[in-house]
């Protein structure tokens, strides 16, 4: 009976190892979406209010993710008191101090770095430009990670049912 109920919780652990795993890496692709609006909504309220980029980030700008918005909430309180000139700085300061709360790849990052660039730059054409090309290679990237989110689900959950079942044989 003893080894029932262990053979039991050992699959129940399999099982919800894997479901988290599918977890994170829907809310990995969630956030990556999220990302993709906060920069879409930053191009189209600068382009079509003329407000500086600290107001919209400070007011304008929400994303369904929390974690962004606290992130905007300290790009525009540092932008607003005016502690450092370069906003691009700050831009990546920022998203570099939350890079492991945010749980995003070197690749990702970088690409999230660079649109501060787009955002703080010298001429609106060219910042216009850069920032299509951010959101290419944005969308080039969610598009990648949608194929491997199937692929990895199915990994996770049949090594986890595997290992489970390798751990109740052993307890057998």
């Amino acid at each position: 009976m003893l080894k029932i109920m262990g053979s039991i919780l050992v699959f129940a652990a399999a099982a919800g190892m894997a479901g988290t795993y599918k977890r994170e890496l829907a809310d990995h692709l969630a956030l990556l979406y999220a990302l993709r609006k906060l920069l879409v909504d930053l191009s189209c309220y600068g382009n079509g209010t003329r407000q500086p980029v600290e107001v919209l980030l400070g007011c304008f700008v929400r994303t369904p993710d929390e974690r962004l918005n606290e992130i905007c909430r300290k790009i525009a309180d540092c932008l607003i008191e005016k502690n450092e000139k370069n906003g691009e700085l700050v831009w990546k300061r920022v998203f570099e101090e939350y890079r492991k709360k945010l749980c995003l790849t070197g690749e990702e990052s970088a690409l999230i770095e660079e649109a501060g660039g787009a955002l703080f730059g010298r001429s609106e054409e060219e910042n216009h430009r850069r920032l299509t090309l951010i959101l290419e290679q944005l969308d080039d990237r969610i598009k990648t990670v949608r194929g491997e989110l199937g692929e990895k689900q199915k990994i996770y959950a049949t090594v986890s049912m595997v290992m489970g079942g390798m751990l109740v044989i052993l307890l057998i």
